[in-house]
């Protein structure tokens, strides 16, 4: 008797077991950062972050927008000062992101109201598409960062 309730605890251990859920793997964290000041500094600390984040194993996107828009261009609109310690532009680390493969986009507005057009853009960054950037960024799992 006492075997059989030993040998019906085990059986119900071992199945409770078996319905342990596995452990799945966790999601990367993904950004969408929005970027539209003309603070340098803060240009600057966007694209410093928005690389360690990436560097921690997250997946960023970047769209910019306003003033901060015009770092995207081939040409640039202004002179700026390199930013200590990275000895670099906000523009010049924006270009490494790009050619990092971080998908980087204007927004819809900037273009026709900048007068230019997409080829005025480095090579890699596009016009949004303001349904799909919207699908983004209410997408479950996205945190939205302003800058």
């Amino acid at each position: 008797m006492i075997r059989s309730k030993l040998a019906g605890a085990a059986m119900l251990l071992l199945g409770g077991l078996a319905w342990v859920p596995p452990v799945q793997a966790q999601e990367a964290p993904r950004i969408l950062a929005l970027v539209t000041t003309a603070e340098t500094q803060v240009q600057g600390m966007a694209f410093v972050l928005l690389n360690a984040m990436r560097a921690q194993g997250a997946t960023v996107e970047v769209m910019l927008c306003g003033p901060a828009a015009d770092l995207a261009r081939r040409e640039p609109t202004a002179a700026a000062t390199p930013l200590r310690p990275m000895n670099a532009t906000p523009a010049q680390m924006l270009a490494g992101m790009v050619r990092a493969g971080v998908r980087t986009e204007v927004c819809a507005l900037y273009l026709p109201n900048a007068g230019i057009g997409p080829e005025a853009l480095l090579e890699g960054v596009r016009p949004a598409q303001p349904p799909e950037m919207a699908r983004r960024m209410t997408a479950p799992g996205t945190t939205v960062l302003p800058f």
